[in-house]
């Protein structure tokens, strides 16, 4: 048998767990191992085998990553975020579908300080959820934007999965930050012309709050973002200024979240020994992935599978634009299926040297299939979002979560056509540093 249908037999075993439900992590290293003295020897398998978690969980490169999981569950046990949907729905909450609205400013808001679609679901669903049904707003609606809104989280930095993918793609994760934000921005004004639509059209959909507010209010409840901008300004500010390397501002992140959450009074004792034993738990769930899909990918290396997709794209004549749209196509359905890092450490070490060697942007190309992730996390049948959202929320059944996302999902692949026929939406602002 060839080395590369030893990879590919490797592959197709890893899939076969994975539907098993054999967690991850076990499976990308049981089958990575024996692959590994299968192509080299025993002996030379088991040395990689044992080198490999080593190397990879020491990488200086993947320190920032606890820093700024501790970062975002630090504000979020200072229940910071009660106070951005105040802001929010203060501000827009007599708009047609206000409230909705404000829950996903909430959403940008906190994902500009966390790094996680999970912890975005479990934080503004838990406090927009029941707003917006004391309104009488559509349970779907009120549950898709919650579940839309969290999926933001992985394209506003800092995005754990920009930061992976900076690592494995050798490109800078600071660009890739900043390539986020007009996407970013670009999704919250299409999500919320589209709630503002919907509503205009079908108003039972979220009847318009009684209360209003004077503009010295309004004005007042914007103190609570005040600390969120502190923050943000402090630590990315100092990112995109060259100040900070990533790992750096993580540890500054840490440092100002903790000590602008204490000298407000909202971070307990406990509170904090709740974010670091969360921050642990996390980290090592996201370590195990690691180094189980490298010592897979490893393997994939040494089979030469991932060297012969590449030359076979190129050789194939397919151009860039059906490269990208082949490659955006299959991460919906695996969105639906796999949670982003392990399908991201699966995929690229394919999906990477074919779109250099078809000289595509690789800041350009994560930015896309982060886009196709966010697709894939609310999409029926398996969108692990939109199951999270659900079992927070409790009140609507995943078919009624799965409707309310069906609109956003749309929205979501008008963003990803215009960031594939205008590169420049995800380009302009890194081509200005």
């Amino acid at each position: 048998m060839s080395n590369s249908l030893i990879g590919i037999a490797g592959l197709i075993t890893v899939l076969v767990l994975m539907f098993l439900r054999v967690p991850l992590a076990y499976g990308f290293a049981f089958v990575g191992g024996i692959g590994l003295t299968i192509l080299a020897n025993f002996q030379a398998g088991m040395t990689i085998f044992g080198m490999l978690p080593f190397s990879w969980s020491t990488t200086y490169s993947f320190t920032c990553l606890p820093l700024f999981i501790l970062m975002g569950l630090i504000i979020s046990e200072s229940k910071i975020a009660s106070d951005l949907y105040d802001a929010a729905y203060k501000c827009f909450g007599r708009l047609p579908g206000g409230l909705a609205i404000a829950s996903l400013i909430a959403c940008v808001f906190f994902s500009a300080l966390s790094g996680t679609a999970l912890a975005a679901a479990v934080t503004i669903g838990t406090i927009c959820y029941p707003e917006m049904r004391k309104f009488k707003y559509d349970p779907g609606l009120a549950s898709g934007c919650i579940a839309v809104g969290a999926t933001m989280d992985i394209m506003i930095p800092p995005s754990l999965p920009m930061i992976i993918y900076g690592m494995v793609a050798d490109v800078s994760v600071g660009k890739m930050f900043i390539a986020g934000f007009l996407p970013g921005l670009l999704e919250v004004l299409l999500f919320s012309l589209f709630i503002y639509i919907m509503v205009k059209v079908k108003p039972s959909l979220a009847p318009m709050p009684i209360k209003s507010f004077t503009s010295i209010e309004k004005i007042d409840s914007l103190k609570g973002v005040l600390p969120v901008l502190v923050i943000f300004i402090l630590v990315f500010g100092g990112l995109y200024g060259g100040i900070f390397t990533p790992t750096e501002a993580g540890s500054v992140g840490v440092i100002i979240s903790f000590a602008v959450s204490f000298s407000m009074g909202r971070l307990s004792i406990e509170g904090l020994k709740k974010a670091i034993g969360q921050t642990l738990q996390i980290t090592g769930a996201i370590f195990a992935i690691i180094i189980g899909v490298m010592i897979f990918s490893t393997f994939l290396g040494l089979s030469g599978l991932s060297g012969t997709f590449s030359r076979w794209v190129v050789a194939s004549g397919v151009t860039p634009l059906i490269f990208l749209t082949l490659v955006l196509a299959l991460y919906i359905p695996l969105g639906a299926v796999m949670e982003e890092i392990s399908m991201m450490m699966l995929t690229l070490p394919f999906y990477v040297p074919a779109a250099q060697a078809l000289g595509i942007d690789l800041i350009w190309f994560g930015i896309l299939i982060i886009l196709a992730w966010q697709i894939g996390l609310v999409a029926p049948p398996v969108g692990i979002i939109a199951f999270v959202t659900q079992s927070v929320v409790k009140e609507p059944s995943i078919t009624t979560v799965y409707k309310g996302c069906l609109p956003f999902i749309a929205a979501l692949i008008i963003v990803e056509m215009l960031v594939l026929l205008i590169p420049d939406i995800a380009l302009y602002l890194v081509k200005m540093t």
